[in-house]
């Protein structure tokens, strides 16, 4: 006979307090915070005690809860008159009763952080219950609107709290990352189609390096080698993007950057290695001026394409990085935020002015010097420069290429000394799924890149020029406003 389901009066149920011979009392609590929580879901959602009734033992004339204590609690507390149970049945044995017990409130399965952000509110999840599994994915569930921590208060007042830790697990940068989405909007399909990735290089980054010999001594471009030398199967293994396209920049490191470090709205920023359109967007979209220098064509007609429309002051030139000063004038910007290629980590163009595809390290870094020195000559007197910048392996070797303190070096080098030193701490989900290959060879997955923010002038000039950073209220309604800019 299969146990049976009913509609029990609550005034018939019991707690398992050790009623039952041989089974221990219930090992299982609920903090005062999520009660509450576990209370308002049942007021909310009352179906979900129809979907997952109470498991309960008939004793005496009553029934012992063996799973759905914390429910039963949460039910009585709000003042339910029944609830549904299954009522196993009374020759069960106390080992079948112990392992019900625990097997009950044990999860087999895994949460997918990224998913759960992008598909769901921080605060929703905490209100569901998932506070726990936050909490232990390093994400937050402070709400910045409704906590009175301190951090809020800081969040509040400067967009993300300013230390030099920008965590972006937390659920406070999730709800900023996710509202940017949404306010930037289709806009980002045109970056992760193939139509962007024409670069046969990005497409095929292992193919690209590993042709390289035998491309030199045939004297060809990689389309040529990839056209006549590649066979279709070689092609489909090879493929490692699919249509993922190009990493995209995070919108909320461009906003609090722009924010902290330009002395006023109506500012002038600019990028010499600018890419796609993300953080051109951001700064239009805060009222800031942007130019971005981008060397390959087929970016700047994607990126054309997305502002064609757009009200801001957003302008992107088709050229290389090294000849900034060709295009904007020296001591005319305001801010200098820009994000270089990472040597050969991701491989953009076979053109031979792309750093990316530079046969030694030092010829990557030839090319990275000399656009920041033209850069930094643009720049006015008493103004930042940010660089978002991480350090990446030799191929070959395995080694780190210092690739931070070398941008370090070029700015000081050209005037600018260092004023703040910032990490950004990226999601867990997908590098875990590289974690343990990388181990095999003893590499720890790298989970941060670093924010380098340089200062041109006199120090002291900083609090004249640079106004008390407040988020005004009418900067809170931003994402609204562009929504309705887009529509």
């Amino acid at each position: 006979m299969k146990n049976s389901t009913q509609i029990i009066s609550i005034k018939l149920l019991k707690e398992n307090k050790g009623q039952i011979n041989g089974l221990p009392k219930n090992p299982r609590f609920i903090r005062d915070d999520k009660f509450e929580q576990l209370k308002t879901s049942l007021r909310d959602d009352p179906e979900m005690l129809e979907l997952r009734e109470l498991i309960v033992f008939p004793l005496n004339g009553n029934y012992i809860i063996i799973c759905g204590n914390m429910r039963y609690l949460a039910s009585l507390d709000i003042g339910l008159n029944e609830l549904p149970c299954k009522i196993l049945k009374p020759d069960i044995s106390i080992e079948k009763l112990r392992a019900i017990t625990i097997k009950d409130n044990v999860s087999y399965g895994a949460w997918d952080m990224d998913l759960l952000s992008d598909a769901w509110n921080i605060g929703e999840l905490g209100d569901f219950g998932l506070s726990d599994i936050l909490e232990a994915n390093n994400v937050s569930i402070f709400d910045q609107e409704d906590s009175n921590s301190e951090n809020s208060s800081l969040a509040e007042r400067f967009g993300i709290p300013p230390f030099s830790i920008l965590d972006t697990r937390q659920g406070y940068w999730q709800k900023r990352k996710k509202a940017w989405r949404e306010a930037i909007g289709d806009t980002l399909g045109e970056s992760r189609e193939d139509t962007l990735i024409q670069s046969l290089e990005m497409k095929y980054p292992d193919l690209y390096q590993k042709s390289q010999k035998h491309r030199a001594q045939l004297k060809i471009s990689f389309r040529e080698y990839f056209e006549n030398y590649v066979s279709k199967k070689e092609k489909e293994s090879a493929s490692k993007i699919a249509s993922a396209g190009v990493s995209l920049f995070d919108p909320v490191v461009s906003e609090i950057c722009c924010r902290w470090f330009t002395p006023n709205k109506g500012a002038k920023i600019f990028d010499c290695f600018a890419g796609d359109t993300q953080k051109g967007l951001v700064f239009g979209m805060l009222g800031y001026e942007f130019i971005g220098i981008e060397l390959r064509q087929e970016q700047i007609d994607i990126n054309n394409k997305v502002i064609a429309d757009s009200p801001h002051r957003i302008k992107y030139i088709c050229d290389d990085g090294q000849n900034v000063l060709k295009h904007i004038d020296i001591d005319s910007q305001d801010l200098l935020f820009s994000c270089p290629p990472y040597y050969n980590l991701e491989v953009y163009s076979d053109f031979e002015n792309d750093a990316s595809n530079q046969g030694t390290y030092e010829e990557f870094l030839t090319i990275i010097t000399n656009a920041y020195q033209q850069a930094i000559n643009c720049l006015k007197n008493n103004r930042f420069a940010v660089i978002v910048v991480g350090d990446v392996r030799d191929k070959k070797t395995g080694f780190y290429h210092n690739f931070v303190d070398d941008i370090k070096r070029i700015f000081i080098n050209n005037g600018c000394r260092l004023y703040n030193e910032l990490i950004i701490v990226e999601q867990a989900v997908s590098t875990a799924l590289r974690a343990s290959a990388c181990m095999k060879s003893r590499k720890v997955a790298k989970l941060h890149q670093n924010v380098l923010v340089f200062y041109k002038g006199n120090t002291k000039e900083i609090t004249k020029l640079f106004p008390e950073i407040d988020i005004t209220k009418d900067d809170l309604t931003l994402f609204d406003e562009a929504n309705e800019v887009g529509e």
